[in-house]
């Protein structure tokens, strides 16, 4: 599954860079330049609980955009245009119900559940490379297509409580806990967190000591996989308002068709399979609306 979307983003991206170069020359080439804000969320199910309802959410976040575009026009109503655009995108990520902490020492690991409450500001930046046919209409031009996506950072902030907790099988009383998160989804290691400040709670007969600050990984016994995927893809369309014959006002929607997430590396908060992680094989995606203001000539 994994191996095939990621030909499918490649294939994208290679149409991508065979466009761009076999745009006509100097004379012919239009080009322009963009800046913008994007309102991004990421969507896929949620893990539910015993009763059905979500535990997860995601919210909009505010990224920003900088593009640059190379097209042709065959008439003055109708073009093609490839862009290269440096594009932050992401999600406010809430899960709220039960869940569970694996508590690791010397003599294995010991679960306890109870209640979480993650909430994460997730920010990946790509590089996108969108293909587009245009039409024109008065001031206004409308145009879509498609584009590919590589992912260059992945990086993720938040907090963690856990509360009401009990260890399995014993059921004795873990006291409540918080931790912050700071996550490299590209670079940080199982098992790890910030070092600096550290917490320590009783966990049946045994003091357990824990990073405060927890990374993207820490509950990961092993290399599992990055949980982005590098390779992003899908449609979009937009139209522009040209207040000049330069000047341009744009909105764009982006939808998603690839599976960001791998099945490796994400795992389900609300349950375990007895204390063993749950590897999660969903389909999430990026949506994502761009607001731009730009010139061409």
């Amino acid at each position: 599954m994994a191996k095939r979307e990621y030909e499918k983003g490649r294939l994208v991206l290679l149409w991508a860079v065979l466009l761009a170069s076999a745009l006509p020359s100097r004379g012919q080439l239009q080009t322009s330049f963009k800046v913008g804000l994007n309102s991004a969320r990421m969507d896929g199910p949620s893990e539910v609980d015993l009763d059905d309802a979500a535990l997860e959410r995601w919210r909009n976040i505010t990224g920003f955009m900088l593009g640059v575009g190379f097209g042709y026009a065959f008439t003055d109503a109708i073009g093609v245009r490839a862009e290269l655009v440096y594009s932050r995108r992401g999600a406010k990520y809430t899960f709220d119900g039960p869940s569970y902490r694996i508590f690791r020492h010397s003599a294995g690991s010991t679960e306890a559940r109870g209640l979480s409450r993650y909430l994460i500001s997730i920010q990946n930046t790509y590089i996108d490379l969108p293909l587009l046919a245009y039409g024109r209409w008065k001031n206004f031009e409308f145009s879509a297509g498609a584009y590919g996506g590589l992912l260059v950072q992945s990086t993720g902030e938040g907090s963690l409580t856990f509360s009401n907790g009990r260890t399995v099988p014993l059921g004795n009383v873990v006291r409540d806990l918080e931790f912050n998160l700071q996550h490299n989804y590209r670079k940080d290691k199982p098992g790890r967190g910030d070092e600096s400040e550290r917490v320590s709670v009783q966990v049946d007969s045994r003091a357990v000591d824990m990073p405060k600050t927890l990374g993207a990984y820490y509950d990961y016994p092993e290399g599992s996989g990055k949980l982005y995927r590098a390779i992003d893809y899908g449609l979009l369309g937009g139209v522009s308002y040209y207040m000049s014959r330069s000047l341009f006002l744009g909105v764009r929607f982006q939808y998603g068709l690839a599976d960001i997430t791998n099945e490796k590396g994400d795992i389900a908060k609300g349950q375990t399979d007895n204390g063993n992680l749950i590897y999660r094989n969903d389909h999430d995606r990026n949506l994502l609306w761009q607001f731009s203001v730009g010139f061409g000539f």
